[in-house]
């Protein structure tokens, strides 16, 4: 996030002064391309679709608050899907206007869960899981260029959950936010056993390339 100007507003006015200047955050939307691969029964089955994804981040000055972040993913394929929702608190521990390093915990909540089954049918799962989130942006100086990787992830008795991304930013700066235009790489993946009433391993992964927009303000 580009706080600088945040930063210098803090430093000269009183606590009056409006939230409005001591706030920061984006939202950004992408298309996400999916390549699906469900491992579910004993062999593997793909499919391919198209997906739109949200997230949106709300940054304040108070050093020992986490600031809190919303995702939202969906998979809908022909062997499995569900929708992903992330909600996180995260500690900014490093930010400038061309490195930033966060780091924070959350949890991910799974609804509209189904795999399908060739023996059982389809089989409903929803549920929650905690999970641990970092990323981190780097700017190439003098271009308008970031590049950044994300991500959330754990590792607990038999279930495994990981989401990440790697992408590059171009961003224009205007009077109020800077619009990024963004594009990379993301991939889900998921190793559940005995996840919730499944009583199939569910051996899972969505990846594929995403573009999309970013609203940094």
């Amino acid at each position: 996030m580009k706080k600088t100007l945040l930063a210098c507003l803090i430093a000269s006015t009183s606590f009056s002064a409006s939230a409005d200047f001591l706030l920061g955050g984006d939202i950004e939307v992408n298309a996400w391309q999916q390549n699906q691969t469900f491992r579910g029964n004993g062999f593997a089955q793909e499919d391919d679709t198209i997906a739109y994804t949200f997230e949106a981040s709300l940054e304040h000055f108070i050093p020992l608050i986490p600031n809190p972040k919303i995702s939202r993913s969906s998979v809908e394929g022909k062997y499995y899907e569900y929708t992903k929702t992330d909600a996180t608190l995260y500690y900014e521990f490093f930010d400038n206007d061309l490195i930033s390093i966060d780091a924070g915990v959350g949890l991910t909540q799974l609804t509209d869960g189904s795999v399908r089954d060739d023996t059982l049918g389809d089989l409903d799962f929803s549920g929650v899981i905690p999970h641990l989130y970092a990323a981190a942006e780097v700017g190439i100086p003098f271009t308008p260029f970031f590049v950044y990787a994300k991500g959330t992830g754990i590792s607990y008795a038999d279930n495994e959950m990981l989401d990440a991304s790697v992408g590059v930013k171009f961003s224009v700066p205007l009077v109020l936010i800077n619009l990024e235009f963004q594009g990379g790489y993301r991939t889900q993946t998921f190793n559940l056993v005995g996840y919730d009433s499944l009583n199939i391993a569910v051996d899972a992964e969505t990846s594929g390339l995403f573009a999309g927009v970013n609203i940094d303000f």
